[in-house]
């Protein structure tokens, strides 16, 4: 009865669903907005060492950057799953992600998400190898502790150096800060 009155006798459902198809794709487009935004998450501040020197540190981490950056274009790509005029509309409004804004080697490394702005900065030990500090969004976390995981990380024994006084965490005896927590070490 409804759909007599609307457009006349001898609508079909599938005529409905075709006027109405205009109004549901601009509601999704005001709804969902750009659509690539996630919901914010906390700001995670991580730190490790590792043996490697400063620069080849440093390398690692734009290498890392790079695949992600590739990884985040094919997931684009492939998660369109929108017919025709629809899937241009959400690749127009796609942004890029991990856009570099500040590179200061070996010292540090900015970028600029979709989750937020992400820091990398790398601090060189006297006795050889490098703390890495890396500020990031919790939605990128399992990002950054894959990184971590093909790295060749040192964590300190317990009996050859001291404790951190912030964290309690086992340092070596040669830093000067904790790899962990950036406090200051009491040396003796």
């Amino acid at each position: 009865m409804l759909s007599s009155s609307l457009v006349g006798q001898g609508t079909s459902f599938f005529d409905l669903f075709l006027i109405a198809l205009p109004f549901i794709a601009l509601y999704l487009y005001f709804t969902l907005g750009r659509g690539e935004k996630l919901p914010e998450g906390e700001t995670v501040t991580d730190m490790w060492y590792t043996p490697q020197g400063i620069d080849e540190t440093y390398e690692a981490v734009v290498g890392i950057i790079e695949e992600w950056r590739e990884e985040a274009a094919s997931e684009s790509e492939s998660s369109s799953q929108l017919p025709g005029l629809l899937r241009g509309l959400a690749r127009r409004r796609s942004e890029p992600r991990f856009i570099e804004r500040e590179k200061d080697p070996p010292r540090l490394y900015r970028m600029l998400d979709r989750t937020g702005p992400i820091y990398f900065e790398f601090t060189e030990v006297e006795s050889g190898g490098t703390v890495v500090k890396a500020t990031y969004n919790s939605n990128i976390k399992a990002r950054v502790t894959r990184f971590k995981a093909r790295q060749p990380l040192r964590i300190p024994a317990v009996p050859i150096g001291g404790r951190c006084p912030a964290c309690g965490k086992a340092t070596i005896p040669e830093f000067n800060l904790c790899p962990y927590c950036g406090e200051t070490l009491l040396n003796e």
